[in-house]
């Protein structure tokens, strides 16, 4: 039999329960089918993934904007057994997440990847999924997972040691450095597709041949995939990979129509023998490196039709030898750091050794870049030590000092050339360019804009060889061809 005590501390705790219940509100939960979560972003998008090799992380924050507590009852993967993609919650990973509370005006993180099994197909295959969200008030609602999975032929510490063409029509992972040994060489066929691992370099002692065309470009570029930030892929960020070198035993290199991006150097030829043809780079863009585009030391080296821009040091740097560049675009815009040099440095001396600069000829090409000066060189005190360039038919960002005792001489290195200034001394420099990292998105379009000062300057004759620019367009085709790699092309409006 009860007491009385006993039966009035019961009717206490009864009467007391609602407002104990109401001190703790996390367990009040919305049962309003119209409170929804809110997603950072509907789709989470990958773009392409390299089969077996997996992605980067992706970070998705679903919000509650709403002034009441949501409970989900579960989070599932829908398609978790074949998709590929795998998801974390809370710091659990799985397929299916159950009693999820979100309180009002909190959010949630979801940590994404994708890691593709291989799927034997030669071109991209799109691959989705979806997170779908139950919540307790009964609405589902879900978070669309996109990826292109590509396969890819994997290379690890790759030497080339007798006569070899690269003909994959899937991408090539290199790991451990591609070698190719003197006495060999490597033919990439058109279209191939080289993506190097961080720090990986292309290394060449024997011979390399790209045979690229306008439509099926050679790609030279780092692995990573994904993005730095939403507007930034990585593939717009320099440093990602090491670069290719030409030893001193590499001769009759030639990489027509190839596309190197992204390096820490982009293309290096080491001291040789003058005589014998090193390089020719034609039809090309080497662009966004660390440290120097293109770097050679007493080499013999013809750049043609071919765009070389934004580096952390020099975009071109001669050191003795034997150089040419025709129809070539060099500018220096690199926005990554404070940048330690011009576009173009020429020299005939290093580290106390001299190199004579036997020729260093810059014809129907542009020389520009964001410093007041894009152009430096270095001079062996030994006078005898040949110095010897030109620049023709170019428009060039440089400044000579009317003062200068050797002002007349210094002249006549610069045959029919403009000043890359206005009238009143401004710099022009991006001005002569479509698109120069516009809202620091570090995206560049070095195609003539309708201002620009290099268009009609160029010599025809020298242009007859080149009649076509970088993207296929008749030079000639007015008279009056472009300096640079690329025709003036107005850009069509719309009507």
């Amino acid at each position: 039999m009860k007491t009385e005590k006993s039966i009035l501390l019961a009717l206490v705790i009864v009467l007391l329960f609602p407002l104990l219940g109401g001190c703790d509100d996390t367990t009040l939960y919305t049962t309003n089918p119209s409170v929804q979560l809110s997603f950072q972003r509907d789709t989470v998008n990958f773009e392409t993934v390299f089969t077996t090799i997996g992605s980067s992380t992706q970070v998705a924050k679903v919000y509650n904007r709403s002034n009441e507590h949501i409970h989900i009852r579960s989070v599932t993967l829908a398609d978790a057994s074949r998709s590929g993609f795998s998801v974390n919650i809370d710091g659990q990973s799985g397929t299916t997440f159950q009693d999820i509370e979100i309180r009002k005006q909190d959010s949630l993180y979801i940590f994404v990847q994708a890691n593709i099994n291989p799927l034997d197909k030669d071109n991209p295959i799109l691959v989705k999924d979806s997170l779908v969200f139950e919540l307790s008030s009964g609405s589902v609602q879900d978070m669309k997972l996109m990826a292109y999975g590509q396969d890819v032929l994997i290379l690890r510490g790759k030497e080339i040691q007798e006569d070899t063409t690269f003909t994959s029509k899937r991408p090539i992972l290199i790991y451990d450095s591609l070698r190719v040994n003197a006495g060999a060489t490597l033919t990439l066929a058109a279209g191939t597709q080289l993506y190097f691992h961080d720090k990986i370099d292309c290394k060449v002692y024997g011979t390399l041949v790209a045979t690229g065309t306008q439509e099926q470009p050679v790609t030279f570029l780092g692995d990573r995939m994904d993005n730095l930030f939403s507007y930034l892929p990585y593939g717009n960020v320099p440093g990602q990979w090491g670069g290719v070198q030409f030893f001193a035993s590499s001769y009759q290199n030639k990489l027509n129509h190839v596309a190197l991006r992204g390096g820490i150097y982009g293309i290096q030829c080491d001291s040789s023998d003058v005589s014998q043809p090193k390089l020719l780079l034609q039809n090309s863009v080497v662009h966004n490196m660390s440290t120097t585009v293109l770097s050679t030391t007493n080499s013999q080296v013809d750049v043609i039709n071919s765009e070389l821009t934004n580096a952390g040091s020099q975009v071109v740097s001669v050191i003795g030898g034997a150089v040419s560049f025709v129809h070539c675009t060099i500018a220096n815009f690199f926005h990554w750091a404070a940048r330690e040099g011009t576009a173009v440095k020429i020299a005939n001396t290093h580290n106390a050794i001299d190199y004579p600069l036997l020729k260093a000829d810059f014809t129907n090409s542009i020389i520009t870049g964001s410093f007041s000066d894009e152009l430096s060189g270095e001079r062996s005190s030994e006078e005898t030590v040949p110095f010897n360039y030109q620049f023709s038919s170019s428009l060039v960002n440089t400044k000579l000092n009317e003062q200068s005792s050797t002002y007349t001489e210094e002249l006549t290195h610069y045959i029919d050339c403009v000043w890359d200034a206005k009238a009143s001394g401004d710099l022009y420099g991006d001005k002569n360019f479509l698109t120069i990292n516009p809202d620091n998105e570090f995206k560049y379009d070095f195609q003539l804009s309708e201002e620009s000062l290099a268009r009609n300057i160029a010599s025809p004759i020298v242009a007859q060889p080149y009649p076509l620019d970088l993207l296929g367009r008749d030079r000639l085709l007015d008279g009056q061809p472009d300096a640079g790699c690329y025709e003036y092309t107005p850009i069509p409006t719309a009507e």
